[in-house]
């Protein structure tokens, strides 16, 4: 996955496939909740961030929150991947399987039960279905559903980040605009609803319902 993250900084070639959405949505999605993490992490631990590193207990709390995190990262992806194409006036199923697909490359560590990892799968799938179904979000809106779930996984006492929800939730709203805005580099809400209907055109896809203006 850190890899994945890693390879983010490495331009913002052309959206030209399924699997290139599928890409994005892992990788933002791993991105967007280990970004929170580390920044948090940084900011908290202040000068002795780099000692807080190289702590096994931590490390091992930082591996299960992020990995606990990930479907909800992949969830506000796929939110924003909603909000993109609705606002090209496009609604389009195909959510789930994307959504299951980035979801399936990952093993989680073993601190994380394999009914547990089951049952996050199922969750994440069942919500995505749900998606085009309901009203359109602004992005910078989406994270409020799911931040109250990053802060409480966060890997420290709760006594010590007891006021910083807001400082949370105003970085992950800030995280996915910036990822909206590559997003909107790389393709487009017709091409983007082409590759999600199995078109290799962006012309009227069959499967996408277009929206009146």
């Amino acid at each position: 996955m850190l890899r994945r993250i890693l390879n983010i900084a490495r331009g913002t070639p052309p959206i030209a496939s399924r699997g290139d959405l599928v890409d994005f949505l892992d990788s933002r999605g791993a991105f967007l909740v280990q970004k929170n993490i580390m920044d948090y992490a940084r900011g908290r631990s202040g000068p002795h961030f780099t000692a807080l590193m190289k702590e096994a207990d931590f490390n091992d709390a930082l591996t299960q929150s992020r990995w606990s995190l990930y479907p909800l990262g992949v969830t506000m992806v796929a939110e924003m991947f909603d909000s993109f194409l609705r606002a090209g006036r496009y609604r389009v199923a195909g959510f789930a399987e994307l959504a299951a697909e980035a979801f399936d490359r990952h093993t989680p560590p073993p601190s994380i039960a394999a009914e547990t990892w089951t049952a996050a799968r199922a969750a994440l799938i069942a919500h995505a279905v749900q998606i085009p179904a309901r009203p359109a979000k602004p992005v910078k809106d989406i994270p409020f559903a799911y931040s109250q779930a990053v802060f409480d996984a966060l890997p420290f006492h709760d006594a010590r980040k007891a006021n910083d929800f807001a400082l949370v939730q105003a970085n992950l709203r800030s995280n996915l605009l910036a990822m909206h805005e590559n997003l909107a580099a790389r393709t487009s809400p017709a091409h983007m609803a082409a590759l999600l209907t199995g078109r290799d055109t962006p012309s009227a896809p069959t499967g996408a319902e277009l929206l009146p203006s």
